[in-house]
């Protein structure tokens, strides 16, 4: 099956050898290349791989909007969200989003649960709106939203609380909360390494970080104060693996579970 990644830039993605490494655990050929699509050229980059043959691809930052946009339909949870993060390429293109429940799946495999809790999200992006629908999805309290762009934290706070009436959503500076997510682009390679978290604000009980691959400044910081920190190499594996099935067929949560842990280790050793 040929299948790649669309984003800019795409270099430092480990995407490749995840889904070379899915590749020999399920025992299918993958063929699977990183192509570097500035913003505005996702539609024509597309077309040359629907016509080779491809099956799809993932799509990352900044092009979650313009692939929601280019799909002839969207999946009920990318619609929700506003952002795709997989194409499916057929007679149609299908705009899906497995980031939301590549989290909750994340989240349940480290057993942080965030049943009952309050949660505070930073970042007001496709990630953080993302983050917000898995964390309702998971029974959270409240989530709070807390973002440069006031308007942005705002609308994302407002377009969730039509869905889940029964999380409280809220937007603003931020609050103290037993369950942190960062969602900005902060720590990531290119972006500064600070970590977005107010000095004054009390530890929370867990700290997750949508970076993987390195050690930022939010996660030293959580750990300073004394949470518990995951960073995003689970999610990265788990929507990956929802990606897969949105492409072939669906694996099961037993054997999904079953082949997290073999990628964790291989790609992230």
């Amino acid at each position: 099956m040929k299948l790649g990644l669309f984003g800019f830039p795409v270099g430092h993605s480990r995407s490749p050898r995840l889904f070379a490494r899915l590749a020999t655990l399920i025992k299918k050929p993958i063929s699977y290349e990183a192509v570097a699509v500035p913003l505005g050229t996702l539609a024509a980059a597309a077309r040359l791989r629907r016509a080779a043959g491809w099956r799809g691809v993932n799509v990352t930052a900044p092009l979650k909007a313009e692939a929601a946009a280019y799909a002839d339909r969207l999946t009920p949870a990318a619609r929700a969200l506003g952002a795709v993060n997989v194409l499916r390429f057929g007679r149609g293109v299908v705009g899906h989003n497995t980031d939301a429940q590549g989290l909750r799946d994340a989240l349940k495999s480290a057993g942080v649960k965030a049943r009952g809790k309050s949660t505070l999200v930073f970042g007001a992006g496709g990630a953080a709106r993302a983050a917000g629908w898995a964390l309702a999805r998971e029974g959270a309290r409240s989530v709070r939203f807390t973002a440069r762009t006031a308007s942005r934290a705002r609308r994302t706070a407002n377009d969730l609380r039509k869905i889940f009436p029964r999380t409280r959503f809220s937007a603003g500076a931020g609050a103290p909360a037993e369950i942190w997510i960062n969602a900005t682009p902060l720590g990531m390679k290119g972006f500064p390494d600070r970590s977005p978290a107010p000095k004054h604000l009390p530890s929370p009980e867990a700290a997750v970080d949508l970076v993987y691959g390195r050690r930022t400044a939010f996660q030293r910081d959580a750990a300073a104060r004394g949470a518990r920190v995951e960073d995003g190499a689970a999610m990265l594996v788990y929507q990956a693996l929802r990606a897969w099935e949105f492409w072939d067929k669906p694996l099961g949560g037993r054997r999904r579970a079953a082949l997290a842990g073999p990628l964790m280790k291989e790609v992230f050793k």
